[in-house]
């Protein structure tokens, strides 16, 4: 009898032992990392939005600098004078004329002169991508003459558009504020650009219409 018991309890334990070696047997393929799994949305929510790789408010400036166009004008073209407090910085692909302008706040202003060739979209196409990249409602055609104003300078008819966002679109702090003049000579279109925080750009505005009577374009075609 004893010796049955013992022969029970051995058969038993070797059972046990293999059980054992089955429970923690580990595959090669556990040592693969798992993919994060996607956060689950709730029924009915939309998934998040993508975000775009290019820079706030790019426009035709950062856009073209980075594609490789070129401006359809030369500095040879055009003369200014330079507004008292306006820091002159190199210039692009697209721009010709580049300033920076800083205000009390410690924002800054950027102006941009950049010639395209024709009418480069048009008057209308142009300010509606403007008050888009502030997060402005587009205007239609008939809207045009009270949203901007005309300026002749030495006989040119140029454009004039004023708008600032209204949210705080810097810093979740400032609101933004763009002021551009469009002209066309010849077979291209000439854009003056100024652009940042609302209280830089508006206290540099009378610069900016100074700066704009200054232009003196030359016969370069």
């Amino acid at each position: 009898m004893f010796l049955t018991f013992c022969f029970l309890l051995l058969a038993a334990g070797c059972r046990r032992s293999d059980d054992t070696i089955q429970t923690y047997r580990v595959s090669k393929d556990d040592d693969v990392p798992m993919p994060m799994a996607a956060p689950s949305m709730a029924p009915g929510s939309a998934p998040a939005p993508m975000m775009n790789s290019a820079a706030p408010g790019m426009d035709m400036n950062g856009m073209g600098d980075a594609s490789g166009m070129a401006a359809a004008g030369t500095a040879k073209e055009i003369a200014w004078k330079v507004p008292p407090g306006w820091v002159e910085q190199a210039p692009s692909a697209m721009r010709i004329g580049s300033f920076l302008i800083k205000g009390d706040n410690g924002q800054t202003s950027d102006v941009s002169v950049v010639p395209l060739s024709g009418e480069a979209g048009g008057d209308l196409a142009n300010i509606n991508r403007w008050r888009g990249q502030i997060n402005l409602h587009p205007v239609t055609e008939a809207e045009l003459p009270n949203l901007s104003e005309t300026l002749t300078p030495a006989g040119r008819r140029m454009r004039v558009v004023d708008f600032v966002s209204d949210q705080p679109l810097i810093n979740n702090q400032y609101r933004k504020r763009v002021i551009a003049a469009m002209y066309s000579r010849g077979n291209r279109t000439w854009f003056f650009k100024m652009v940042g925080d609302d209280a830089t750009t508006e206290a540099a505005k009378p610069s900016f219409l100074r700066f704009l009577r200054s232009l003196k374009f030359n016969d370069v075609q």
